[in-house]
């Protein structure tokens, strides 16, 4: 009998065991895969851009990416590389670079630094 009362509940707890590992994984890594909580990251950054040693306007940043020059993201911080990454991969008039300033869930502030092959 207890038995069968332990495998009643084994689909459901070895279920909230993935999710609890996987919450645990994504709070220490930079990466986004499935999860109950699919914002446990809040990514605070600024996007600064130069060419030729000045900064780009606030506008002009933010029509170049899509994005808010200073806001925070619920997902990975590797997804603000991989946008400047990919517009840069594509769009004429490069900046000679691009700093990614942001704090992650809090954290020490980190930086990205994007720099276009002359």
């Amino acid at each position: 009998m207890m038995y069968s009362h332990f495998k009643k509940w084994l689909p459901g707890l070895l279920f909230l065991s993935a999710q609890l590992v996987n919450t645990l994984y994504e709070l220490t890594l930079d990466t986004r895969t499935i999860s109950w909580a699919p914002h446990t990251t809040q990514v605070f950054y600024r996007i600064d851009a130069f060419q030729n040693g000045l900064g780009w306007g606030r506008r002009a940043i933010e029509a170049r990416y899509g994005v808010a020059q200073t806001q925070w993201e619920a997902h990975a911080a590797g997804n603000l590389r991989r946008l400047i990454e990919s517009v840069e991969a594509v769009a004429p008039g490069n900046p000679d670079s691009v700093i990614v300033t942001y704090r992650r869930n809090g954290a020490a502030e980190r930086t990205y630094l994007w720099k276009a092959s002359r």
